[in-house]
């Protein structure tokens, strides 16, 4: 399991606003069906095909297990190999600031491929917390890069 925590300088609803159109975006895609935030709830199921590690087209059944806007993100892929989990949880702080737990976790379909997914962990989970803090901190930058120029495009829009 892959669990990382940090604290950001943006609010919750500023990061749910970068994850909630990349989850509506990826839903459209697989789906074809146009859904907005107010139709994601929890045990929200959608299939999507991907491409497997050997090139072979492999179906993924994607749950949406908990979502609570702006606080909870977590789903659930299903495929062939096992189940994926992730989760973005977050709590405003004091400071004004968010504490972000991200959370990521692989279970292996069968004893084979659970004690695979335990040394490839091993292996790889530093690597992956790293890549995913960098990730996230790429998201808050951006976020933060980007306040001013929303008001200031409804500006001219207006004018």
């Amino acid at each position: 399991m892959i669990e990382v925590n940090l604290e950001m300088e943006v609010s919750a609803k500023e990061l749910f606003d970068v994850i909630v159109p990349s989850v509506i975006y990826d839903i459209k895609q697989a789906t074809g069906k146009s859904v907005n935030v107010s139709a994601l709830h929890d045990n929200y199921t959608y299939k999507k095909k991907l491409k497997s590690k050997m090139g072979k087209d492999a179906s993924v059944r994607v749950t949406i297990t908990r979502f609570t806007y702006p606080t909870i993100y977590e789903a659930e892929f299903d495929s062939g190999a096992g189940k994926n989990r992730m989760r973005y949880e977050v709590e405003e702080l004091d400071n004004g600031n968010i504490g972000l737990s991200y959370m990521e976790d692989f279970e292996g379909q069968g004893k084979m491929a659970a004690m695979n997914g335990w040394l490839v962990g091993l292996v790889y989970n530093h690597k992956a917390k790293k890549d995913i803090k960098k990730r996230l901190r790429a998201m808050e930058r951006s976020i933060i890069e980007n306040r001013g120029s929303d008001s200031e495009n409804q500006e001219e829009a207006e004018n």
